[in-house]
């Protein structure tokens, strides 16, 4: 039996169909928090584009609205010691924040399409 491995997720990341699916899982977790995200599936841009938006919305929340940003954080199943400590870094914990809640849901739909098997 083939062997998951979600240690390395840089080849995932260029898969326009994984990708596309984390697009939508994305979608779907930050609209049940009205938050809107734009993904066009355009193959040369994908993984950057879908993590331009979801820093967009995190970096709005952090300096805006920190309470809807802990719940989507519960809804996304982001750890939430990871989460705090990448909060409490210096530099750009905003983006490092946005590359962990990207992290997470595309190892969910790795974690699908693998046991999908």
């Amino acid at each position: 039996m083939e062997e998951l491995n979600l240690k390395d997720l840089s080849p995932y990341q260029k898969r326009l169909d994984i990708i596309e699916k984390t697009a939508a899982q994305v979608q779907k977790d930050f609209q049940l928090f009205n938050l809107n995200i734009t993904f066009s599936g355009n193959p040369e841009t994908a993984y950057n584009e879908l993590f331009q938006e979801v820093h967009r919305h995190v970096q709005h929340l952090w300096n805006s609205n920190q309470n809807t940003l802990w719940p989507i954080l519960y809804q996304i199943d982001l750890d939430e010691e990871k989460a705090l400590k990448t909060l409490h870094l210096q530099e750009e914990p905003t983006e490092k924040l946005s590359d962990l809640i990207l992290q997470r849901e595309l190892k969910k739909v790795i974690i699908r399409e693998f046991y999908k098997k």
